[in-house]
């Protein structure tokens, strides 16, 4: 939220912005909160967890002679990196202790481990009863992941990954070392490994790991030149291809393993590696799966959210399913009329408004759409969209140069709830998780022949299922297009320009949507 706001994407430190809009929203006090959550430990509990886990990699590899090198060099990673994630969360700690005792909620602090805040996310917002947990980062409280059992009873946990074995370390590497930025750009490998051939690098990726009874250990994971000499000497398509299946193998074989030895169907997951949703696709695939869901906001802007849902059923409230992620601020038709004359643009009243809408994505028009409550998490799910027509490939070239973008996907389609099975392969199981476009599918005949823009050169989509409950208006919209072209799906993309926060309130959307060019603007029952 606190992004949205200051205009700074990933941003980090005390969210003064978002707690002000939080309490002028809802009219809560400082003086109302029971608990302020937060989703890792105290740096000092850190640092000795950071300790152990060196002198633990350090044993491990200085045994072998031959290794002495490597192992000089990947330990001085290590250290120089944990110094870094100390100083980091011992510099957020000060900042959290002393605005939390300006507000006077110091003594309502409750820490919760990090691994447990993602499990915690995933589990309590998926509304199954019981489920095996998967939460994958690339660091959090001395691990990079867990595993745990959720349950009427709670959560507990039945494996970690220590650090720094980190398979969001791993993928981060290969971000940082074709050219992007590490911990920022992941999504755009899962994207670009569809055009490579995995096979050219698979074996010499999977030698980082060795294979365990669960799954496969990364191995020197402190090694940041290994993915970089690859880059320099093959197409990134086939370096980002390598990467991405060995993930998927080894994310998988952990799965299977888990879900046999406790006879669990469903499986939840949570954490910055949850981004990747063609990962997540082939979790769904595991043959033991019949149930996944991936909480929306997966990485550690979720955690805290976590952390308070954790704090929540340990008092004994057992958190219930969501049912969308509208949480954000939301805008009258006053204010918004205000910054339209502000700005000096044309506009009109409709009162059928949605219905307009669809006629404009008949012709062929981009329509930016601001309505509603703003989304929480990563994704927009049509309240700060970016809507066009899927039937046009070339939107995915054109488009993403007029928002100065550059990637690799296509744009995702959001598709009618009812129209799921004509147009993908697999989404029993996975419908909840596809209304908060977390997870791919592959896409049938038709979906590719009507909406080739939203399908990838793979042959799969990442679709947000819209059903009337979920969204009213944005179904409305898009049942109202189906009607006038019998396609059920449109494009969906993020209202934001290329490295910017998605837009939050009217001026952001009427600043974007003239910085992008884009045909029209859908502000409440405005069109512009």
């Amino acid at each position: 939220m606190e992004e949205r706001l200051t205009h700074i994407k990933h941003q980090n430190g005390f969210p003064h912005k978002a707690l002000k809009m939080l309490f002028d929203m809802t009219g809560i006090r400082a003086q109302d909160i029971d608990c302020v959550a937060y989703p890792f430990l105290d740096w000092r509990k850190q640092k000795e967890l950071l300790i152990k886990s060196y002198l633990d990699d350090l044993k491990k590899n200085i045994t072998n002679p031959h290794n002495i090198l490597p192992t000089l060099s990947h330990q001085a990673s290590f250290l120089k990196w944990s110094y870094k994630a100390i100083s980091d969360h011992r510099r957020f700690n000060i900042e959290l202790e002393k605005n939390l005792t300006d507000l006077g909620l110091m003594p309502k602090l409750q820490r919760v481990e990090h691994q447990l805040s993602h499990a915690a996310a995933a589990f309590y917002t998926s509304g199954f009863e019981r489920a095996l947990i998967l939460t994958l980062d690339w660091y959090g409280d001395g691990l990079a992941g867990s595993v745990s059992l959720g349950s009427p009873a709670g959560i507990e946990r039945c494996h970690s990954i220590d650090y720094p074995h980190s398979l969001g370390m791993f993928y981060a590497q290969v971000t940082g070392a074709l050219g992007f930025k590490m911990c920022h750009h992941e999504g755009k490998i899962v994207g670009l490994a569809a055009f490579g051939d995995p096979s050219v690098l698979y074996d010499t990726v999977k030698k980082k790991f060795e294979e365990t009874e669960e799954t496969y250990r990364y191995i020197n994971a402190m090694d940041f030149t290994f993915c970089q000499r690859l880059a320099h000497r093959y197409h990134r398509e086939e370096v980002a291809a390598a990467y991405q299946k060995v993930l998927e193998d080894v994310v998988t074989k952990l799965v299977r393993h888990y879900l046999v030895k406790y006879q669990q169907t469903a499986v939840v997951l949570a954490g910055g590696v949850a981004a990747n949703v063609k990962l997540n696709q082939r979790v769904h695939e595991v043959d033991q799966v019949e149930k996944i869901f991936i909480h929306p906001a997966m990485g550690d802007d979720g955690s805290g959210t976590g952390a308070a849902l954790y704090l929540l059923a340990k008092s004994g409230i057992r958190p219930e399913k969501i049912k969308n992620v509208f949480f954000g601020p939301e805008y009258s038709h006053q204010a918004i009329e205000a910054e339209l004359k502000r700005f000096r643009v044309k506009y009109q009243y409709y009162e059928d408004i949605e219905d307009k809408v669809a006629e404009k994505l008949v012709q062929n028009k981009v329509v930016a759409r601001f309505n509603g409550r703003m989304e929480y998490g990563p994704r927009s799910l049509g309240n700060r969209s970016i809507l066009y027509s899927a039937s046009d490939p070339s939107v995915n070239d054109w488009l993403n140069k007029r928002l100065n973008r550059t990637e690799f996907m296509p744009f995702a389609p959001a598709t009618l709830f009812e129209y799921r099975d004509q147009c993908y392969i697999g989404v029993s199981g996975a419908e909840n998780a596809a209304q908060y476009m977390t997870i791919t599918f592959d896409c049938k005949p038709f979906m590719q022949e009507k909406s080739p823009a939203a399908v990838h050169v793979d042959g799969t989509a990442r679709p947000q299922f819209v059903t009337p409950e979920s969204n009213p208006g944005f179904y409305r919209i898009i049942k109202k297009y189906h009607e006038l072209t019998g396609i059920p799906s449109v494009i969906n993309t993020s209202f934001n320009m290329h490295e910017a926060p998605i837009v939050c309130t009217p001026e952001d959307a009427i600043t974007t949507y003239l910085d992008g060019k884009l045909d029209h603007l859908a502000i409440g029952n405005f069109l512009v």
